[in-house]
């Protein structure tokens, strides 16, 4: 685990957990888990929590009892002010009120206000960012290079593996303008950030072989919601997920983080019973 991201003393070792693996994982296995690790979640959890139907809000949180949400934005602010990594994240316990698990309960009026405004300010904006990738290219990549993003399958991994050169991502860190960009490594969220969406650039680049394909903005919001989890799993070098697809052409979660952290410690609904 990186030294920037470990816990307050006394908390438990961190796991970030996707809204599939808590969906799937049932209310048993989350609380068994949950005696072994601290749940984090960034603020996309609580977006898809509360944007989806009453069954599937109630398998979500079911045994989801004690959790840490990190706010990514902050987090990387305070990297950009202070040019270091953040050493430590004090992050509060936090519990979900019961009455979530109700099949009546709704959100009240002011509640759907700021999830409206978060769909407003954050994953609206964010859709719209990917489609312009899609249109304009990925950056940190000469034409020829990219040029393997829709050859085979073994010429866009060999690709993508890039990402794990601490070089390239500084390379694009400077391209892009951050400061300390000569500084960055595995320790910083904004590093873990930065190859996170690279990728997502690079499968995108491959699903749309042109700018007039037709796009599925439901899978592009899917995608934004991931990439979350994804930064915030390999900024811990801990991720439970129960996207597992076997499809090449899906990029499942779990493809994306053993290709960025082949060491990380990746959990799904099936391995659990090699850690509980």
């Amino acid at each position: 685990m990186n030294a920037t991201s470990r816990p307050r003393p006394g908390s438990r070792t961190p796991l970030v957990i996707d809204k599939s693996f808590a969906q799937a994982a049932g209310a048993r296995q989350l609380q068994a888990l949950s005696t072994r690790f601290d749940f984090w979640v960034p603020s996309a959890f609580y977006y898809e929590v509360f944007d989806t139907e009453a069954v599937k809000r109630r398998a979500t949180l079911c045994g989801f009892k004690g959790f840490r949400r990190v706010d990514l934005a902050a987090t990387l602010r305070k990297e950009a002010e202070t040019g270091e990594p953040v050493h430590e994240i004090d992050l509060r316990h936090l519990e979900f009120n019961p009455d979530l698990l109700s099949i009546d309960w709704k959100l009240k009026p002011a509640e759907s206000a700021i999830l409206l405004q978060y769909k407003r300010a954050v994953v609206d904006p964010l859709i719209s960012f990917w489609g312009n990738v899609i249109d304009k290219g990925v950056i940190g990549f000469s034409a020829g290079e990219l040029a393997a993003a829709r050859g085979t399958e073994a010429e866009f991994v060999v690709l993508c593996e890039k990402l794990r050169s601490c070089d390239r991502i500084r390379e694009i860190a400077k391209e892009i303008g951050f400061r300390h960009a000569s500084v960055l490594n595995e320790s910083w969220l904004q590093y873990r950030k930065l190859q996170t969406w690279i990728l997502q650039g690079l499968v995108l680049s491959r699903r749309h072989r042109t700018s007039g394909d037709m796009r599925n903005q439901e899978r592009i919001e899917h995608d934004v919601h991931d990439i979350e989890y994804l930064t915030l799993g390999l900024y811990v070098g801990r991720l439970a997920t129960a996207e597992t697809s076997r499809k090449f052409s899906n990029a499942s979660m779990e493809w994306r983080f053993k290709l960025l952290a082949p060491t990380g410690m990746l959990l799904t609904p099936e391995s659990l019973k090699t850690v509980l």
